[in-house]
């Protein structure tokens, strides 16, 4: 496969990037959230919800993304999130 390929959709088109969807920006919604939180328990609750939805875009991008390279970043993303770090 050439590189090029790896950032083409099924129809030839170039697709590395796209109008964000309902769960990326609940993902920045809830982390900005998270930021101006007043309190403890609503930064952890904003930011529980934050990280599932980052989590969902990276599953729905993994198995259902238009080009292997978006296919790619979803898998990085849901490895990120769900791995442990040391």
């Amino acid at each position: 496969m050439a590189l090029t390929n790896f950032f083409r959709d099924r129809n030839g088109r170039i697709c590395i990037a796209e109008a964000p969807n309902l769960p990326i920006l609940a993902w920045a919604g809830f982390g900005a959230a998270s930021m101006m939180a007043l309190t403890p328990k609503y930064q952890q609750i904003m930011s529980a919800l934050s990280k599932g939805s980052l989590i969902v875009w990276a599953l729905l991008e993994a198995v259902r993304g238009k080009s292997p390279f978006r296919r790619t970043v979803g898998m990085a993303a849901l490895a990120r999130e769900v791995l442990p770090r040391t």
